[in-house]
């Protein structure tokens, strides 16, 4: 479920912050000298003492050339009240996360009699059930000419090339769903057709994979470019899930990088 897994992450998220603000503040405290700061305004001008002991209502003149003290201890007193309140949310956020349970919407649906789901259209799917309707999307493949080599994954999927087949079974490896050559569309109007539409179970986001697989070859190039830059372009695209890989002859795709790519945006 996107939205329980969305709050999640965003939740862990801020308590991994909390914890580094956290860590900083309490640096800074174990460097700060002993003591308080007080201050007090005459004639216009403030004059800074240092409390060592909570009897002494003045405290000690701190001189002007001394000031950094004063500085000091102002900034230990902003740090220990800043604490108390990032301890507090960090105390908040712990304790929603102990008691969330986010499979608990998915859970009504199949907590339902079996009489009762074949009625019922569920709010919020499975992963099985997500992933099986993503697969299903009916689209228009772009198909292969009559002379064009016949590559084959083991999924028995048409393909253009050696190095989609490691793609493919790669994916396939890692039970990453995907779909071979899915439209890209921007206002009804197909921009691109990228060699794989996946999709990243634990997150439901999709990711472009676009596999460059003849960078020594300028007319090649050019075009895929182009083809870049439509996505580019394109206002509803999210650049941020285009996968891109590359080879040229000399230099051919890297099976370390395919399986980077996945564990860094598909697991």
């Amino acid at each position: 479920m996107q939205g329980s897994i969305q709050i999640l992450s965003a939740l862990n998220d801020l308590k991994r912050e909390l914890e580094w603000q956290l860590y900083k503040i309490n640096e800074r405290i174990e460097d700060a000298p002993e003591g308080y700061l007080r201050i007090s305004k005459t004639r216009n001008k403030y004059q800074f003492y240092l409390r060592t002991d909570t009897g002494d209502t003045r405290g000690k003149y701190i001189p002007y050339k001394e000031k950094n003290t004063a500085v000091q201890l102002a900034q230990k007193d902003y740090d220990l009240r800043l604490r108390a309140v990032l301890e507090e949310q960090l105390k908040e956020v712990d304790r929603f996360l102990k008691h969330y349970e986010p499979d608990a919407a998915v859970k009504v649906y199949e907590d339902l009699s079996e009489a009762r789901r074949l009625l019922v259209t569920p709010e919020y799917l499975t992963d099985d059930e997500y992933v099986r309707k993503w697969l299903d999307t009916p689209y228009q493949k772009l198909g292969f000419r009559s002379d064009d080599p016949e590559y084959f994954t083991e999924n028995n999927e048409r393909v253009r090339s050696k190095s989609e087949i490691i793609i493919a079974n790669t994916l396939r490896s890692h039970n990453i769903p995907y779909r071979y050559e899915f439209p890209v569309y921007e206002d009804g109007v197909v921009i691109a057709a990228p060699d794989f539409n996946c999709l990243n179970v634990r997150t439901r986001k999709e990711y472009y994979w676009e596999h460059l697989g003849m960078m020594g070859d300028d007319a090649y190039v050019n075009k895929n470019i182009r083809k870049i830059e439509r996505y580019t372009l394109a206002k509803h695209f999210d650049e941020s899930r285009l996968i891109l890989t590359f080879e040229t002859d000399k230099h051919p795709l890297n099976t370390r990088i395919i399986e980077e790519k996945i564990r860094r945006y598909l697991l």
